[in-house]
C-alpha cells in the first residue's frame, strides 16, 4: 500500500485547515439572518409612499416623490406583499431579522445592521420585499420599522 509522503500530509492538513477557516470567516461576516422574501440593492419599484409630516402625529406618510436617501415603501401585489427601502452603507445595510402582525392594520419589522466590521461610508439603497404576515389583512396597512434595541426608526401607511 502506498503511504502519502509526510509533506503531502502536510500539505492536505493545512488545505483543510484553510477551507475550514474560510467557510467560518465567511460565516461570520454573513450578518443575521433575513426575514424578508427577498432583497437586493437599488429602489423599490412604483414608491407608493415616503415618510414625513402626517397630521396623526403616530404616523408619518406623504405621498411623493422620493428623495436621495429617503426611506420608501411601496405595495408590489396589493394587499398581499410590499417592499422597504433604506438607506445607509453598502457594505453594512440595514438586515430586517422579524417580522410581525401586531395588529389586523398595523406589521412591526425588526432590523439590524449587518456584519461587525469597519462599514464604507456611503448612501446605498437596499430593498426588502415581504408577504404581508399572517394576522394583518386590512388596508390601509400600517408599518413600523424599528432597530435591534426596539426604537422606531420609520413608519409608513401604504394605503
Amino acid at each position: 500500500m502506498n503511504q502519502p509522503s509526510g509533506k503531502r500530509r502536510r500539505m492536505r492538513a493545512l488545505a483543510c485547515i484553510l477551507a475550514t477557516g474560510v467557510v467560518l470567516g465567511a460565516a461570520g461576516c454573513a450578518g443575521p439572518p433575513s426575514a424578508a422574501d427577498r432583497s437586493y440593492r437599488g429602489v423599490v419599484a412604483s414608491p407608493s409612499v415616503t415618510p414625513g409630516a402626517s397630521p396623526d402625529p403616530s404616523t408619518t406618510a406623504v405621498p411623493g416623490p422620493p428623495g436621495l436617501g429617503t426611506p420608501l415603501a411601496a405595495w408590489l401585489e396589493k394587499p398581499r406583499r410590499f417592499g422597504v427601502t433604506l438607506w445607509g452603507s453598502s457594505s453594512c445595510p440595514a438586515v430586517p431579522t422579524r417580522i410581525e402582525a401586531t395588529a389586523r392594520d398595523r406589521v412591526t419589522i425588526s432590523f439590524e445592521q449587518a456584519g461587525d466590521k469597519a462599514c464604507t461610508a456611503d448612501l446605498a439603497p437596499m430593498t426588502h420585499e415581504f408577504t404581508v404576515p399572517t394576522g394583518a389583512d386590512t388596508v390601509p396597512l400600517t408599518l413600523i420599522l424599528v432597530d435591534g434595541q426596539g426604537m422606531t426608526m420609520h413608519t409608513f401607511v401604504l394605503e
